[in-house]
């Protein structure tokens, strides 16, 4: 059981029981009774009003007349609502763990006994799948401090084509996929990129660097807009039907126009800069799909194709 599903299920023994000592509660959830200490004190902190005492008969037990009121909530909504942050706390270097970790417990401890039921039936019903990823992102909390204190950072990066070091105004932050990124004016580059935070091996503020970047702009703005930032292409592709299934999952999967017969075809704008990203991707399809437009990715695709088969042939030579 994980600490947040084991403070829930304290927050409803709490609710609905008299009293409990350490060692009852401890030995209820298999835990040592310092960990049961430290869940309490988490409570407690999180502003649940426990009460303590000592002795023989003593325990721990929620303060009746500072119980806290139910929130107008549906069962649904209340459902969606922890489901959200327990979909965020899977996210272990997310900047905001603790923070959703103290939310999510006082959101639970504001609901009736009742409420809590009927979420707990629901939740038995739904789940959510989402990414896990075990890359480690030390300067999320570093980088989002120096976004809103308008500081440049220096960084040593990580890209495919090796490592290097930038000056970089940060934007903010953004997660997709289950991998945040950092939305940044890199001066190396001269315009706006998205790094990906996890491939930031060193950083440090520039706090004597006062140059404004080109543009201001919002994470929300950009992810709204993305269109509008960089050269635009024209991706054209034909898919067999095995390729449209395989395209599905992926974001991507929404700009196919399905034909009756299951085979479908792509008419999209593009960003210059991310044909290597769709050349790999497309890559993976083999001949499932047919790109006509842009030329570059077209090119792309074939120098892949090439590799991949020089690869082979070269083992194929050594094994005779």
């Amino acid at each position: 059981m994980s600490r947040s599903s084991r403070l829930f299920e304290l927050l409803i023994i709490l609710n609905t029981k008299h009293k409990f000592s350490v060692e009852e509660l401890a030995t209820r959830f298999g835990v040592s009774r310092r960990t049961m200490l430290r869940d309490l004190h988490s409570l407690s902190e999180m502003g649940v009003p426990l009460h303590s005492s000592t002795g023989p008969n003593g325990g721990y037990s929620l303060i009746r007349e500072q119980t806290l009121p139910s929130i107008s909530l549906t069962p649904e909504e209340a459902t969606g609502l922890i489901l959200s942050y327990e979909c965020l706390e899977q996210y272990q270097d997310g900047p905001f763990i603790q923070e959703n970790l103290s939310t999510l417990t006082k959101i639970r401890a504001l609901f009736s006994v009742d409420m809590l039921k009927k979420v707990e039936i629901l939740k038995e019903k739904l789940g959510m799948n989402t990414p896990r990823r075990s890359y480690k992102t030390p300067y999320l909390s570093a980088i989002l401090k120096a976004s809103l204190e308008r500081v440049h950072l220096e960084i040593e990066y990580e890209s495919l084509s090796g490592t290097s070091i930038r000056r970089i105004y940060p934007h903010g932050l953004y997660m997709s996929n289950g991998l945040w990124y950092c939305l940044a004016y890199c001066y190396k580059r001269n315009q706006l990129v998205s790094l990906r935070v996890d491939r930031i091996l060193h950083l440090s503020e520039l706090p004597d660097c006062k140059e404004p970047p080109p543009e201001e702009v919002t994470v929300r703005q950009w992810l709204n807009n993305q269109d509008s930032y960089g050269k635009m292409v024209s991706l054209k592709a034909s898919l067999t039907r095995t390729g449209c299934k395989l395209l599905d999952p992926h974001d991507i999967g929404e700009w196919i126009q399905l034909h009756s017969d299951g085979t479908g075809v792509i008419d999209k704008e593009i960003k210059e800069s991310d044909i290597p990203f769709y050349g790999r991707l497309f890559l993976s399809l083999a001949n499932e799909i047919h790109v006509k437009e842009p030329p570059e990715l077209s090119m792309y695709l074939q120098e892949g194709a090439r590799n991949i088969l020089k690869q082979y042939q070269n083992e194929c030579r050594q094994n005779q």
